[in-house]
């Protein structure tokens, strides 16, 4: 399937709107800021659900492919690729932002930003970088996509465009229903809980499937896919806009459970189509580059702001909110090409590499024995409660620490490569040994540098020795019961 460049600009229009919406472009708006243009500029809520449509739509451009055999793990493997590495870069800038509180922030409030979990948590939807809540989402659709796409392979078109509607007329009830009567008292929950968006993502892929079953093939005369979409960009226009006249009707008429995905659909299939001068303009390489960069823009914006704004709030300078007022957007889209093209892209390239040496069965259970260990640690060093209480936030913060090297440093050392599996029993010990200990003297080295700047009170050295055992213990336990059971055969480990 031959890329439609076409699509790849409007990605950008729609995160702009959601700059918009966080207040990222007061500047640059106001002289258009005016009733009913200042609607459609606030319609951010919409856009994502244009976003999570045309997520459907190219993953079935890109995917769906009923001759061929699904490769699930290699699926999760590309999606967690694209989206993961700048995910946990902006979460380490916002968690570097606070590095002063870090230490007493509880530990699942990070762990679901971590794993990419806070929107199925309410109370932490918007914790750290909080456009990021998205992210979980495209995450459940990542989850769902392969066994949604190899049904539809045996189904009818027909068919699946019944069951896609079925589904989002059921979730605009279900969401009207506790949209009007349960908020605010459960607005994240509403907002944010990921199966409300899944009718968007699935009538984006039924859509992909039709253009690529029929919608490709179609004989049109050039004009009508431009009226299509025009017309159809229109009465989202419209609709928008009698929301706002109308507040009785619930968040403004633009949830971001899909109300407008139906519409999106016909907004995207009829731009896939078209051929006019239009489509030519939005497949300049300009403008496709920055419809690339969106996700960039999109998942630094916070980071971006809250360092902005500090540093500009901390200087000399005179009036430092209108300096913010009208750089902030031109930097961060200037932040987002650089970081897409020099930073992002790079990354990916060697993650790939890097993920085909690793296997994440061991690599997710090194990272569960660094909370076994931690935790046992610090029980056993601490017989009574109220010196455990006292270095709670030691615990914290080592954990962080523990999560991070433990996590690096046997990649690094090939520790979590499935070959050594089928070596001696000394050449697999070897690089766990090292990495249990390299990564043991970091994180002292770590520990020992919070006391000494102040942010804690202090920290009891005997517990890296506790941790450093128990955690290689666990860890060789793995690879044993791994190399027992067989899970790697030898072609596949050294592939």
């Amino acid at each position: 399937m031959k890329r439609l460049d076409q699509l790849t600009f409007i990605r950008f229009l729609a995160v702009l709107l959601v700059l918009i919406y966080h207040g990222g472009a007061g500047y640059y708006i106001a002289p258009i800021n005016v009733f009913p243009i200042s609607v459609l500029l606030r319609s951010a809520p919409a856009a994502v659900s244009y976003l999570y449509v045309l997520s459907g739509f190219v993953m079935s451009l890109v995917y769906y492919k009923p001759n061929e055999r699904f490769d699930v793990a290699g699926f999760w493997k590309a999606r967690f690729i694209r989206i993961y590495p700048l995910y946990i870069i902006s979460f380490l800038l916002v968690a570097w932002y606070y590095i002063d509180f870090i230490a007493r922030i509880k530990a699942p409030k990070i762990l679901v930003n971590i794993f990419v979990l806070q929107a199925w948590f309410p109370r932490y939807a918007q914790s750290f970088n909080y456009p990021s809540w998205s992210m979980t989402v495209e995450f459940f659709f990542y989850a769902v996509f392969p066994f949604f796409i190899i049904w539809a392979y045996r189904q009818t078109t027909r068919k699946l465009i019944r069951v896609s509607l079925v589904l989002w007329i059921a979730s605009q009830i279900i969401h009207y229903f506790l949209w009007t009567f349960h908020v605010p008292a459960l607005e994240f929950f509403v907002v944010y809980f990921p199966p409300f968006h899944l009718n968007s993502f699935v009538l984006g892929v039924v859509g992909g499937i039709w253009f690529l079953r029929e919608g490709q093939n179609q004989e049109l005369k050039s004009i009508l896919p431009s009226m299509v979409f025009s017309g159809s960009v229109l009465l989202v226009s419209t609709l928008l806009i009698l929301g706002a006249l109308y507040p009785q009707f619930p968040n403004d008429l633009q949830p971001m459970a899909g109300l407008f995905s139906p519409i999106f659909v016909i907004v995207i299939v009829s731009l896939a189509l078209d051929t006019s001068r239009f489509s030519l303009i939005l497949k300049h390489p300009g403008l496709v580059a920055l419809g690339e960069t969106a996700y960039a823009m999109y998942i630094l914006q916070a980071p971006v702001f809250c360092f902005y704004e500090r540093a500009l709030l901390t200087s000399s300078l005179q009036n430092p909110q209108s300096i913010i007022d009208t750089t902030y957007l031109p930097l961060i889209i200037l932040i987002g090409v650089m970081v897409h093209f020099y930073v992002d892209l790079p990354l990916r390239r060697w993650l790939k590499n890097i993920l085909r040496r690793v296997s994440i069965p061991l690599l997710l259970l090194d990272l569960v024995a660094v909370a076994v260990s931690i935790y046992t640690s610090f029980h056993f060093r601490f017989s009574l409660n109220r010196d455990l209480i006292e270095f709670k936030s030691a615990a914290y913060a080592m954990f962080w620490c523990a999560f991070i090297i433990r996590a690096v440093i046997p990649v690094f050392f090939n520790g979590t490569n499935p070959s050594t599996l089928h070596l001696s029993i000394a050449q697999m010990l070897r690089p766990v040994l090292v990495s249990a200990t390299v990564g043991t003297l970091l994180i002292g080295i770590l520990m020992l540098g919070f006391v000494a700047a102040g942010w804690l009170n202090g920290f009891p050295r005997s517990i890296l020795f506790y941790d450093w055992a128990i955690w290689l213990s666990l860890s060789l336990l793995a690879r044993f019961v791994f190399r027992m059971t067989g899970i790697y055969r030898l072609n596949e480990a050294t592939t």
